[in-house]
């Protein structure tokens, strides 16, 4: 029996903070296995030497259309952090009748006692370009705890990662928005690229890393998670020699199914990656005790996400133990914070409508009188009907002193507020 950790943690104000690190704790084996001597997992088709698939970029999270069981397409995930296909909608299980082999309780301390979820078996998945999977195991929850929809802004209702990248070789353009699934015994990397080792633990890949605060020093062994969204999350009460940065803001880094996650956000001096550095980096910080809320299974010290990944063109070779890094139109941007004070989701039938779930005290948005619950129509002439979540989110963490103008509706009433983006770390 084996134990397999998963947390939901989704950002609270902007796609800096991790948005799909989630805990299930689960005490039984999920991961994909052969009935008899049927054919099971992935395979390209015919003699195909890869597969380019077009995905869709939402907060830093890389989203592709997977076919279940031949019949229905839905948006999934790609997460490297995940072991086995999650459907976060047990309404489309019910459609396609999938076969469940047991249920399972997941513990979850903290508001919510447990999570009810079913074991999927025998089911067959699907990838543009004709690639097929087959007898795979699939968790399908009994609720919709996650609410991926809601904070990202699309119609996303899954989950997919090891069954993906154990089998291929991974080639993720972040410039062109273009997955390629390529055969590893004939796979050829590009003499542009920097190799890095990785190490597979368990279904993780993980990689070293060198990062410096106030002229301390740390090699720290992290993992490389596409699933979140945050650039970088360390627990520093693993570390020794290296302190949480001297300047910081307490915030909340996500909500979790055992309630808030607490932390700090703030700036390392340096983080290198064998020839690439980076400076003034933004990393997440859990409060002490709060770790295991949101670090997935195995990443014990913590985790970097899609705002540092997509700064690169990077190519997953798990059966070789290496990535491949190349520098991507976005290395030389600024990592920045949102400015507003306000955390915002995605509602409505169509997920056209923007709600404000919090606002911080003394920010620009509390300032303007901007309060939790209130319905904006507009931001800058920008709405969910014309705009991504992640447009939204960009606009609200673009340039100190940029100037905001609202339209929010308040109990039926059609109001207009005005504040300036303020740099809070």
């Amino acid at each position: 029996m084996s134990v397999i950790h998963y947390i939901r943690d989704f950002p609270m104000r902007n796609p800096i903070i991790s948005l799909i690190t989630f805990i299930l704790v689960i005490n039984t084996c999920l991961c994909s296995s052969a009935s008899g001597q049927k054919e099971f997992g992935f395979k390209l088709p015919g003699k195909a030497k890869k597969i380019e698939i077009p995905f869709e970029q939402h907060n830093n999270l890389i989203i592709i259309p997977v076919t279940i069981n031949r019949f229905l397409t839905l948006k999934f995930i790609l997460d490297t952090g995940v072991e086995s296909a999650i459907l976060t909608e047990k309404l489309y299980a019910d459609i396609l009748d999938v076969n469940y082999i047991r249920e399972i309780v997941i513990d979850g301390p903290g508001l919510v006692d447990s999570v009810e979820a079913l074991i999927a078996n025998q089911v067959t998945f699907g990838l543009p370009g004709g690639i097929i999977g087959q007898n795979m195991n699939m968790l399908v929850l009994k609720e919709d705890y996650l609410q991926l929809s809601e904070n990202i802004g699309d119609d996303v209702h899954g989950i997919i990662g090891y069954d993906i990248f154990s089998r291929f070789v991974v080639a993720i353009d972040y410039d062109n928005s273009i997955l390629t699934l390529h055969d590893p015994d004939r796979y050829k990397k590009s003499r542009r690229s920097v190799e890095v080792p990785i190490a597979i633990k368990g279904t993780k890949p993980f990689i070293n890393a060198t990062i410096k605060q106030d002229d301390q020093e740390a090699t720290l062994d992290i993992m490389i998670d596409t699933g979140a969204s945050h650039a970088a999350l360390i627990d520093y009460n693993y570390l020794d020699g290296v302190s949480l940065p001297e300047k910081t803001i307490e915030t909340r880094l996500g909500r979790g199914i055992a309630g808030e996650i607490p932390g700090y956000v703030g700036r390392m001096d340096s983080v290198k990656i064998k020839s690439f550095d980076f400076s003034k980096m933004l990393v997440s910080a859990p409060f002490d005790g709060a770790y295991n809320k949101v670090i997935k299974r195995g990443a014990r010290v913590g985790t970097f996400g899609g705002e540092l990944l997509n700064r690169f063109n990077v190519t997953f070779d798990y059966p070789h133990g290496k990535i491949y890094l190349s520098k991507g139109d976005n290395y030389y941007e600024a990592f920045e914070y949102d400015m507003s004070g306000m955390a915002l989701n995605a509602t409505g039938e169509n997920l056209d409508t923007i709600k404000v779930v919090n606002v911080d005290k003394g920010s620009p948005a509390y300032n303007a009188d901007i309060r939790k619950g209130d319905i904006i129509h507009s931001i800058n002439g920008k709405s969910l009907r014309y705009h991504t979540l992640s447009d939204i989110y960009n606009l609200l963490q673009s340039r100190d002193g940029r100037r905001i103008k609202c339209k929010i509706y308040r109990d039926g009433e059609k109001m207009k507020f005005r504040f300036r983006l303020r740099r809070v770390i």
